[in-house]
């Protein structure tokens, strides 16, 4: 492999090759065995509180209260099992029968907004939204939008803002800052998330946006967080498109603050 011809040079790509599927592998396999881990939990949860009510002892205090720590144990799992689904079809999904469609994103963001109100009514959700057209089938879009709400839900203090333009879409929240070592591994597979747990929500969100060739990055703002899907090219001829889509810089540097 010191060769300094062709074929060290394909040698030298095949050994960084390997050394990054290996990598990948042992990503994977973590992974397995965390997930495996954090499922055993609410498992764990429901079979012991079950048992104790059958045994007629409520473990958390009456019978309906320890019902709901059964109930929520199972959502816990289900949401989980769902996410693990989704992430495996996620790519047949949204690559079967895609060619030339677009979603009309507007449709898509103000009904993941109607629908995520209920999370925390104390947080405002702030909307600047135009008609704007997006390469992909709307499922695998609706799906990306509401796991990064999900997200921004969990850490916004008084406010989430979105802003969609043509291309582009920013999801703002005034939560705490990211580690810059977490904003490097934020949308890889497989990759350990916030109190050591996998959140499977942005690596779908990877999938959906890569798929469709556009871009997703987090980021820190002044105070917050930002999470931006965007395509850096001009969009494809064909496709419908709301008027005034492009923003000036200085109208991105007003949305962030």
């Amino acid at each position: 492999i010191k060769r300094e011809d062709e074929i060290g040079e394909v040698a030298r790509e095949l050994i960084s090759m390997k050394e990054e599927l290996s990598k990948q592998q042992n990503a994977k396999e973590e992974m397995i065995h965390n997930i495996s881990h954090d499922l055993k939990t609410p498992i764990a949860t429901i079979k012991s509180y079950s048992e104790s009510i059958k045994d007629g002892i409520y473990p958390y205090g009456d019978l309906e209260s320890s019902v709901d720590v059964i109930l929520n144990n199972a959502q816990r799992l289900e949401d989980k099992v769902h996410s693990l689904l989704y992430l495996n079809r996620i790519e047949y999904l949204i690559t079967t029968d895609a060619e030339g469609v677009v979603t009309n994103m507007k449709e898509v963001v103000e009904q993941v907004v109607l629908n995520s109100a209920v999370i925390d009514p104390d947080i405002r959700l702030i909307t600047d939204v135009e008609e704007v057209f997006f390469d992909g089938l709307l499922e695998g879009w609706r799906v990306a939008i509401e796991n990064i709400m999900e997200n921004a839900f969990r850490y916004a203090k008084t406010y989430i803002k979105i802003v969609v333009r043509e291309n582009d879409i920013r999801i703002y929240n005034d939560g705490p800052k990211m580690p810059e070592d977490r904003i490097e591994t934020l949308f890889k597979p497989y990759e350990k998330g916030e109190g050591g747990r996998f959140g499977l929500g942005l690596s779908i969100v990877s999938k959906v946006t890569k798929t469709n060739h556009y871009i997703v990055k987090g980021y820190n703002t002044d105070d917050g967080v930002c999470f931006r899907i965007y395509r850096p090219v001009t969009q494809k001829k064909g496709h419908k498109r709301g008027k005034n889509n492009v923003g000036s810089r200085n109208d991105w540097q007003r949305d962030h603050r």
